[in-house]
């Protein structure tokens, strides 16, 4: 919805941004999903309507809960320091780059790659998601995920974890970007369950969310950056 009322915006008019577009990219905007070519929903949301994104200070809380859990146990003198740490740095990037929970899992080091318009991300540009979620009798779907400015801040995260955590766990040759403390690659369930234990340790209530928190960010971050350059033009 967000979407469409923007796209509804820049293609209007009265506001003259098919005319700037013509004028600088020597392209017009276009509508590449239409009623012609999109599935129909019988209703606007099909999802369980407890669902929401999460607001800023949730995920804050989500994350700092996350972040003490490894002194906790440190401090307790107890095993799983590590994979705790480890934790913490996957919900976040599984955040920042708006993924399923489930698809990290599968992503290996060599799936972090360069962007040539973004080098300032280094390896942290983009991440290549092999076993996106599939449709009905379909294989699993790859996509590219490039990293967004407002994100930043999970290239230190990233870095810290690919350097300085994970070889103290001993993975030797294992590809998996997130491994064991057996070596072995961090499952699906093992994610689901560091998210769980966070949401469990967090100061405040916070509902199961969807995936959607990470993309609505890029949008309205978007949205802000677009007023601002009409703000310029103007």
């Amino acid at each position: 919805m967000v979407i469409e009322l923007f796209v509804e915006y820049l293609l209007d008019r009265r506001y003259g941004w098919v005319e700037i577009c013509q004028e600088r990219f020597g392209l017009s905007p276009q509508v590449i999903f239409h009623e012609g070519n999109s599935v129909l929903h019988s209703v606007e949301y099909e999802g369980d309507p407890r669902r929401r994104p999460l607001t800023y200070d949730e995920v804050q809380a989500l994350f700092d809960a996350a972040d003490a859990r490894p002194r906790r146990i440190h401090g307790q003198g107890r095993k799983g320091t590590l994979t705790a740490l480890r934790d913490a740095a996957a919900l976040k990037t599984i955040y920042a780059y708006g993924t399923r929970r489930t698809e990290p899992s599968k992503v290996d080091l060599v799936d972090l790659r360069r962007h040539r318009k973004a080098p300032q991300f280094g390896q942290a540009g983009s991440m290549t998601v092999r076993y996106g979620k599939s449709s009905k009798g379909t294989p699993p779907k790859r996509r590219t995920v490039l990293l967004v400015p407002e994100m930043d801040w999970v290239v230190d995260v990233l870095d810290e974890w690919v350097h300085e955590i994970r070889p103290r766990l001993s993975p030797d040759r294992h590809p998996a970007l997130w491994v064991t403390e057996r070596a072995g690659r961090m499952s699906p369930r093992s994610i689901n369950e560091a998210f769980v234990t966070a949401r469990q340790d967090c100061a405040c209530r916070i509902p199961r969310p969807c995936r959607s928190r990470g993309m609505f960010v890029c949008v309205e971050d978007a949205a802000k950056a677009v007023v601002a350059s009409y703000v310029e033009v103007a």
